[in-house]
């Protein structure tokens, strides 16, 4: 009977300071993306044997953007949904996810364009790569801006996030806060299964190899339901131990200390990258590698994100490095380094003359970071940041 008293007891934690650090958790992945493109465009990632697969797993990054989608995104809904309030409006959460996506994104892609820094394939193709449509056809995938296959992906998400927050309001309807955060969870946890039943229908369907329908459908949203899936799950509990102190005690118990879950997040990594049989570069591994590949950056990014929601960022020198002013503001511009990167790498070749594959990989590195952290600080103070504030005024003059 104590421990059901405490268990029903309202948490003394506040939720706030539990997202200290994840706009730095944003900077570290979009700067991994940065390494991964800098190895493969200098070639390090194939000539070296001691860091080249390191490089070449560094993508890991974009599972953990994923990840903090799930989790950030969810978690307005699931709390709505614990106070019994009505959830947030869906035509105001589409319009936010929209304007902070698309006018970034249209900024660079018509820039480059215009440039000539990327191409597209057909005249279909110009629309399908400004409407993030490009994923789904294997003629497409690889043109444009490369790297926002994954943007394509998280506007799928934000698409069909409402619906799934409806159906788990549905789930625990006129039931305790407890079986509502269960059966969320078990919700969660069939989103994660039903990602690996759509990769393995799909490659049953399609196999993979260059140019099928097999291979890209492994960019869909349905494919990534499992990383969605698990931020989703975070999101059920953080709000979870903002009613119920017995989970917020557990919760902040297991993340006492940080640095077993980050040493757990480099052994996963260590394990991905060179005790599996994966390609470098473009290349595919089996399927079953390939299912092995995505578990393990989804481990990563668990370990990754978990403590910094959950742990007291006092207590923490990991914690406290992704609170600082400076990872904060690198992850306020994040989404611009992430756009913009990848067109730096090109044109620092190409002023220095450097063949494909032959640059050198720290000049790279160091010029694309500057580069592209400077232009996407313009257009975050220039674009993003005013339109994000004006769509706010008008959703707040519209209620």
């Amino acid at each position: 009977m104590a421990q059901a008293e405490k268990l029903n007891a309202p948490a003394t934690t506040t939720g706030p300071r539990w997202f200290d650090g994840l706009d730095g958790l944003r900077a570290l992945a979009a700067f991994l993306i940065v390494l991964h493109h800098a190895g493969f465009a200098s070639g390090l990632t194939f000539t070296s044997d001691w860091v080249g697969p390191f490089l070449a797993r560094m993508e890991i990054g974009v599972p953990v953007f994923f990840l903090l989608s799930g989790f950030l995104l969810f978690r307005p809904f699931v709390a709505a949904q614990f106070a019994g309030e009505r959830p947030s409006d869906v035509v105001g959460f589409w319009l936010r996810r929209l304007v902070r996506i698309f006018p970034a994104y249209w900024l660079a892609y018509f820039v480059l364009l215009a440039v000539g820094a990327i191409s597209v394939v057909g005249i279909a193709g110009y629309p399908a790569n400004g409407l993030l449509a490009h994923i789904y056809r294997p003629l497409w995938v690889k043109s444009g801006i490369t790297q926002s296959w994954s943007l394509g992906t998280e506007i799928s998400f934000y698409l069909v996030l409402p619906g799934l927050a409806l159906i788990g309001a549905r789930l625990g309807a006129g039931r305790s806060i407890n079986r509502q955060a269960i059966r969320l969870l078990t919700f969660c946890a069939g989103l994660a299964a039903l990602s690996l039943v759509f990769r393995l229908g799909m490659h049953t369907v399609s196999p993979y190899w260059a140019n099928s329908y097999g291979a890209v459908s492994r960019l869909w949203l349905p494919s990534y339901l499992d990383v969605f899936g698990t931020g989703m799950g975070l999101a059920v509990l953080s709000a979870w131990a903002e009613h119920r102190s017995l989970v917020a005690g557990y919760l902040a118990s297991i993340t006492r200390r940080v640095w077993p879950w980050y040493l757990a997040a480099l052994v996963m990594y260590w394990m991905v990258c060179t005790q599996l049989e994966l390609g470098r570069g473009l290349e595919m591994g089996t399927f079953p590698m390939e299912v092995a590949r995505q578990t393990f950056y989804l481990g990563v990014a668990l370990a990754m994100v978990f403590p910094v929601i959950f742990a007291d960022p006092q207590r923490s020198l990991i914690v406290r490095f992704f609170c600082h002013p400076v990872m904060a503001f690198l992850g306020s511009i994040s989404y611009g380094v992430y756009l913009w990167h990848q067109a730096f790498l090109t044109w620092i070749r190409h002023i220095l003359d450097w063949p494909e594959f032959q640059a050198n990989f720290l000049v790279l590195v160091a010029g694309a970071s500057l580069g592209s952290a400077a232009v996407a600080y313009v257009s975050f103070r220039l674009l993003e940041q005013p339109l994000m504030a004006k769509v706010r005024r008008w959703l707040a003059a519209r209620s």
